[in-house]
């Protein structure tokens, strides 16, 4: 027995089988003269461009020091919660906003700021002092000349 193994032409018989959809349709129509193939190869005509083509720059980099999306997220939830628990006075300055916070704060010219805030510390002075001199030590340069 042998099995019968039909191609299709384009002379055989066709079915159509149609699609018919119903409720709203979900397609945003405002783009429809956007993504038309006439328009685009019109236009190309004109300017000697393709404009939908060219809208981001390539970037080559080594990106590996990226975090990844989930410990972004987790970073810039744990800033938002380190932001919910200073005065609200301060939060208040920076419309409550942990970005424009965030900028502020890593500024190191806003560092006095941050002090009179009472969000950073105060550099601890240190007092230098100096060595006792030793008899048996050789003079410095400076008590050579008296």
């Amino acid at each position: 027995m042998t099995k019968v193994v039909k191609f299709k032409t384009p002379y055989g018989d066709r079915t159509r089988s149609g699609f018919e959809t119903s409720g709203d349709s979900l397609t945003q129509q405002s783009h429809a003269h956007a993504a038309d193939v006439r328009n685009i190869i019109k236009q190309y005509d004109r300017t000697g461009l393709i404009a939908n083509v060219n809208k981001g720059i390539a970037q080559y980099g080594d990106y590996s020091e990226i975090n990844e999306y989930a410990e972004a997220l987790n970073m810039v939830r744990d800033a938002n919660e380190s932001f919910a628990t200073l005065p609200s006075e301060i939060r208040q300055q920076f419309n409550n906003n942990a970005g424009l916070f965030f900028e502020f704060a890593t500024n190191p010219k806003n560092k006095e700021e941050m002090i009179k805030m009472g969000l950073a510390k105060a550099p601890e002075k240190t007092v230098r002092e100096e060595p006792a001199k030793s008899e048996s030590a050789p003079p410095t340069p400076s008590e050579e000349g008296e």
